[in-house]
């Protein structure tokens, strides 16, 4: 397999596995099930910190060493990454407190966030920045979950 290839498969496979773990937490929120929905809900949210995280110090500052700090493909990708974490607050702080109409609310649009996100890693990002990584492997490696991460 290609760096370009095991890079964007990687991640690409570890958005799936994050969708998956996503929609397990919508489904206890939707159950309004007070004891599965806040542990369901923090596997995902410690599962797609992980992958930020890895975008933000493993690929980010390559591409931005390339393009610039100030390029605007990073720059949509790390605001979409604080905006995402502002709704994880809230979602949690509505888990929380037991309010799961409002949760399931929040994570509806999340979910629609999520997407559109993905969609710009996966058809914009990645190909830009895979060829600028020699061994992606060790990146890979730090993900929860597909492909190479360890189990959530």
């Amino acid at each position: 397999m290609t760096t370009l290839s095991a890079l964007q498969d990687g991640f690409t496979r570890n958005h799936r596995f994050l969708d998956e773990t996503f929609d397990k937490a919508r489904g206890a929120v939707g159950k309004a099930d007070g004891d599965l929905a806040p542990a369901a809900f923090r596997g995902f949210w410690d599962a797609i910190e992980t992958h930020m995280t890895a975008e933000e110090e493993c690929l980010f500052p390559v591409y931005e060493t390339r393009h610039g700090p100030d390029n605007p493909l990073t720059g949509i990708l790390r605001k979409g990454h604080r905006d995402l974490r502002g709704f994880f607050e809230e979602i949690s702080e509505t888990i929380a407190g037991q309010d799961f109409e409002e949760a399931a609310a929040l994570m509806d649009t999340v979910s629609q966030i999520l997407a559109h996100h993905d969609e710009k890693e996966e058809n914009e990002f990645y190909p830009a920045v895979a060829p600028l990584i020699p061994d992606p492997h060790n990146i890979l490696s730090r993900l929860i979950g597909p492909p190479l991460g360890g189990a959530p």
